[in-house]
Formats: structure tokens, C-alpha cells, sequence
């Protein structure tokens, strides 16, 4: 995909967003558009959207405190790309730490409103991170609710419990479970790694975890695979540790 059609995808969202009046203010989408036009190589683009508020948004349903009359939505993103061929699989997000070339990639949503005279706050993040040394599951991209968006501004941290805004959780696809896909589910997600180390290298386990992926997520994974392969004729060079990456859970 080419940077044009990036351009011109971003250059449609800013007009039709601001004639549908959801922003009133899409500087942040032409600032994108401009860094990437400003980007003179030629398999390598990014952006950094800061900023770009949905303002007088109706609020959900089931949303708490429950007198919160609109919300207000702001999206930042940053993201850096490198181009592949359809017949290459490998990760297209570009991580660089060198001073003077910094490229991270950042995804947030700071959801704000106001309840009783209050400021309250809903914030969700996708991260990029492939640190193979946390004590829970980690996905190299995992979308969280939570983080510095919602820390205290105070010294109390216990404060920031009185600006939290809950919304209905977006209904976020992941593959069906079974009992033992759902207990695999809470001791990665819940229980600290070195307690149950030796229970998820155990064979017994693995097996009983790999027999569920297999007639479970199996035929979920392949079936959204086929949307961009039909299975005739394909001929892919991929990172054959990606898809453990993505989903470390597989077996």
C-alpha cells in the first residue's frame, strides 16, 4: 500500500468528520498528512495524530456515574510503517530508539465528561511491546484500559478513583473459549507467571490447551485469514514467530 492511498484515506475522514460535525477541529489529520509528505523514504511512513477530539458526543447507555451528559472523546495516535510486499508477512510497525530518529508507536483514547461539577475519566491504550520478562501474558500488542491518562494529579493517588468514568466495554473480537481455553485465559492473564510456570509447561497441559485451539480458534483463525487469502495459490514468505508474538498462547 502506498503512501498516496494512506493520504488520501486520512484526507476523506477529515472532510467527512467535520461535515458530519463529529470534529470541529481536524488540524490534527492535515498535520499527519503533512509529516508524511515530509518522509522521503520511500518504504517507510508514519505520523504522529495528536490530539483529534470528538467533542458533544451522545453518551452510552449503562455509562456510571449515570448524569454525565456527553462525553468528549481525543485519539492520538502514533505510528511508523514499512512497506511489504502482500506475499511478506511480518510486523509493518516500525520501532526506532536512536536519538534524532525516535519512532514509537502510540495509541490512546482519553474519553472525559463531567459528572456533578467534576471532570471524570475513561482512557484505553493499545500498546506495542514485545518484553518477554513480565510476570503476566503479553501480547506484543495488547489494548488496555487504564494507564497515565487516568493517574492522579495529585499526590493522593486514591483521588484518581474519584475522576473514573465507566463506560459499556467495547465489545473488542477475540476467538471462542471452552472451560479449559477460559482457565488458560485467567491463570495468564491474572496469576503471576513463576507460580504457574511449571503448570503450563506441564505436557498434560499443553496438550489439553492445544486440543481446544485446535477445534476452537483453528478454523476462527484461518476463516479471517481467508478475508485477504483464499487458500488457491498462495505463496507467502512470513516471520514464522509472529503469530506467537501476537498470540502467545498458542501452542
Amino acid at each position: 500500500m502506498s503512501k498516496s492511498i494512506i493520504i488520501k484515506g486520512l484526507n476523506f475522514l477529515a472532510r467527512e468528520l467535520k461535515n458530519n460535525g463529529l470534529c470541529n477541529n481536524t488540524y490534527p489529520i492535515q498535520n499527519a498528512i503533512q509529516e508524511i509528505n515530509l518522509n522521503k523514504v520511500s518504504d517507510i511512513w508514519g505520523y504522529n495524530l495528536s490530539g483529534l477530539v470528538f467533542d458533544k458526543i451522545e453518551t452510552p447507555r449503562g455509562t456510571m456515574p449515570n448524569d454525565i451528559q456527553s462525553i468528549r472523546i481525543e485519539l492520538n495516535v502514533e505510528v511508523h510503517e514499512k512497506k511489504y510486499k502482500p506475499t511478506e508477512i511480518f510486523n509493518p510497525i516500525v520501532i526506532e530508539q536512536s536519538v534524532g530518529k525516535a519512532k514509537k508507536y502510540n495509541f490512546s483514547l482519553m474519553i472525559s465528561g463531567w459528572s456533578n461539577g467534576n471532570k471524570v475519566l475513561s482512557y484505553w491504550h493499545l500498546d506495542f511491546d514485545n518484553s518477554a520478562k513480565d510476570s503476566y501474558i503479553h501480547p506484543d500488542f495488547h489494548l488496555t484500559y487504564g494507564g497515565k491518562g487516568m493517574k492522579s494529579d495529585r499526590d493522593d493517588e486514591n483521588q484518581a478513583f474519584g475522576k473514573v468514568m465507566l463506560l459499556p466495554s467495547p465489545r473488542l473480537p477475540y476467538p471462542p473459549m471452552d472451560a479449559i481455553l477460559g482457565i488458560d485465559f485467567i491463570l495468564r492473564n491474572f496469576v503471576q507467571s513463576n507460580k504457574i510456570n511449571n503448570l503450563l509447561n506441564n505436557k498434560e497441559y499443553k496438550n489439553a490447551i492445544k486440543q481446544s485451539q485446535e477445534r476452537l480458534w483453528r478454523p476462527y483463525m484461518l476463516s479471517v485469514a481467508s478475508h485477504w487469502c483464499r487458500f488457491s495459490g498462495c505463496n507467502f514468505s512470513a516471520d514464522s514467530t509472529l503469530s506467537k508474538r501476537y498470540h502467545p498462547t498458542l501452542i
